[in-house]
């Protein structure tokens, strides 16, 4: 059955269309919130009939979802307009409130609530009153939609609430975006979406012109005769709705059915019943039973969407929490060489040693565990050479690097800051090509991306092709992702990527977007980026107190970009006392050059 075939099939159904489209409306979502109505305007005694244990609720419950702004609040406000009847509706609160609603009123004279609509715009605020410790919100609820007892018995009479079950008619009406619908799909073993109707409040058919209000539905609804019991009971006309009850149960007790599929049966019942209601009959016919067929169908699709969207949503955090995680330690592992490359500098600049001896002056252990790696590094570049000897491996200073020992990163600017990068500091002026000589400059080659293209034989030559290639398209800025995946994906090593880009002259670090470093491409750019060393020397002197919390620190380093490992090795570098142990330490504001007083 079409949308168009289920809003035509009765007068009542085409006047709930065209208020949703005279008011700009999503026509299921009306059509839901409709429903909920006409189902609170019943009295709790009107019940479905027992094919399968005892009687019935009618008590309906009913999600609305859309992306935020979708419309849930309108598709309410036309429903009252349709089905123009006086109905108390309260906001969600505890479990313990949604009993108290309905607790037969202490006092005389005071009308007891025996009928209302729960709402809830926001599912937010459902999922934060359901966190709360000892919350027994879900569980009220799915009593509510069984019509079952509620409330608790208590020792104090003061705080003892029991609504007997088929007392009240209660309705919930909920507004969520698909990804926030944890609250209720986490609960699914225990029942919680299964019992609930799913509607769009967006509408693909929905038209543009002007169209004037129809006439309100008629809510004069027929005095039905209790039985001997005080209960209406609905009555199934086709005999195809008991049979198909019965084949639904004996599925669920040899476990042939879908979690989430549990109740479709008894929801199903509920929204023929109500339909049945809605047309002034207490008997549901066979045109009711197939239209909610129809309904129940749109309402899985509509579950079936928040449940793909949810897992989308799912997987793109875990994919980003991944790629922060990797970039993060590309960042750190990236500074912690930085700092091993300049202490080997510093250690030989005092004269040659052994390659174990320089090994144990590195400090640190996660310094040491590097040292192998860098000092290759600095052998091809030039500035330190490695001899043997008869006492093993002893490094010193290359004759060809006549820098400062202390190691000067090319980047350095006039204000005596050092803004070089963990990731690319190009090490220094003597490591970088002199573009102003007349030296030939570099021949770059562009890369071809055709599967038969020759692979360059090292990583240096693939990220220099890879940079002159962007640039060639255009290209001037790109983030270190991109590059350290396309060269991973060409057959590289990832460790073979960084030295690489550390002496490409064609990459420079311009910024850093959380945890992503942006790299600027081109021949005479240099590093923007401030070192984290540099940053938390700014802000304990912007600090007022001559202490500061550590925790405070870490916190305002990782708003600027830099990790909790990185915030607390720039610490030990720059030598920031502290004092006090755990989340109680302190850091001094004043470093050891500023003569500001800290006692």
């Amino acid at each position: 059955m079409t949308d168009d075939e289920f809003f035509t099939a009765t007068d009542q159904l085409r006047t709930i269309r065209d208020w949703a489209h005279a008011r700009y409306a999503a026509a299921w979502a009306v059509f839901g919130a409709v429903l909920l109505r006409v189902a609170a305007t019943t009295g709790p005694d009107v019940q479905l009939p027992g094919v399968i244990g005892g009687r019935a609720s009618l008590n309906l419950l009913a999600a609305f979802v859309a992306p935020s702004g979708g419309g849930k609040g309108i598709s309410d406000k036309v429903a009252r307009l349709a089905w123009p009847v006086p109905i108390i509706e309260r906001p969600i609160g505890s479990g313990e409130g949604i009993a108290a609603t309905f607790v037969p009123p202490k006092k005389e004279g005071v009308e007891p609530v025996t009928r209302a609509i729960i709402s809830v715009p926001e599912v937010d605020t459902l999922a934060g009153i359901a966190s709360r410790q000892g919350s027994i919100l879900l569980a009220q609820l799915k009593s509510a939609a069984m019509g079952e007892q509620l409330g608790q018995s208590n020792s104090s009479e003061a705080t003892t609430r029991i609504v007997p079950a088929h007392t009240y008619r209660l309705c919930l009406s909920v507004g969520a975006q698909p990804t926030h619908t944890g609250v209720l799909f986490d609960d699914t073993t225990g029942g919680t979406p299964q019992r609930f109707l799913w509607f769009p409040t967006t509408d693909p058919n929905m038209p543009a012109d002007v169209r004037p209000d129809p006439d309100p539905l008629d809510t004069r609804l027929p005095m039905w005769g209790p039985d001997q019991h005080g209960v209406v009971e609905v009555v199934y006309g086709p005999q195809e709705i008991p049979r198909t009850i019965i084949d639904a149960h004996i599925a669920r007790q040899r476990g042939q059915d879908d979690a989430l599929d549990g109740h479709a049966m008894l929801t199903r019942c509920k929204v023929a019943s109500t339909l049945a209601i809605l047309h002034h009959r207490i008997v549901v016919s066979d045109l009711d039973w197939e239209l909610s067929g129809a309904v129940m169908k749109l309402s899985n699709r509509t579950r079936e969407w928040v449940v793909g969207e949810s897992k989308k949503a799912a997987r793109a955090k875990v994919r980003e929490r991944a790629i922060s995680r990797a970039v993060g330690e590309e960042f750190i592992d990236d500074r912690r060489g930085e700092v091993v490359r300049r202490r080997v500098l510093t250690v030989l600049g005092s004269g040659p040693c052994s390659r174990s001896d320089a090994r144990r002056q590195m400090g640190k252990k996660e310094y040491r565990e590097i040292f192998d790696s860098v000092v290759p590094a600095l052998i091809a570049d030039g500035l330190i050479v490695a001899r043997s000897t008869d006492r093993g491996e002893r490094l010193e200073i290359s004759d060809e690097f006549t820098g400062e020992p202390e190691f000067t990163p090319q980047n350095t600017r006039s204000d005596g800051e050092n803004h070089s990068s963990p990731v690319n500091s190009n090490e220094s002026n003597h490591a970088m090509p002199d573009t102003s000589s007349t030296a030939s400059p570099r021949t770059l080659h562009a890369v071809s991306d055709t599967p038969t293209a020759p692979r360059p034989g090292t990583a240096r030559e693939w990220v220099d092709s890879r940079a002159s290639e962007l640039l060639a398209k255009g290209i001037d800025t790109v983030e270190s992702t991109d590059i350290y995946s396309a060269g991973t994906e060409a057959g590289y090593q990832i460790d073979a990527l960084r030295q690489a880009v550390r002496k490409s002259p064609l990459i420079s670090v311009s910024a850093r977007r959380g945890s992503v470093t942006v790299w600027t491409l081109g021949t005479g750019s240099g590093n923007t980026i401030v070192t984290c060393e540099s940053w938390l020397s700014g802000w304990l002197r912007d600090q007022e107190h001559p202490w500061v919390k550590a925790a405070d620190a870490y916190a305002a380093g990782l708003e600027a970009g830099y990790g909790r490992d990185a915030v607390k090795s720039a610490a030990q570098t720059l030598g920031v006392r502290k004092r006090g142990q755990s989340i109680s330490t302190e850091w001094a504001t004043a470093l050891a050059d500023s003569g500001r007083d800290v006692s």
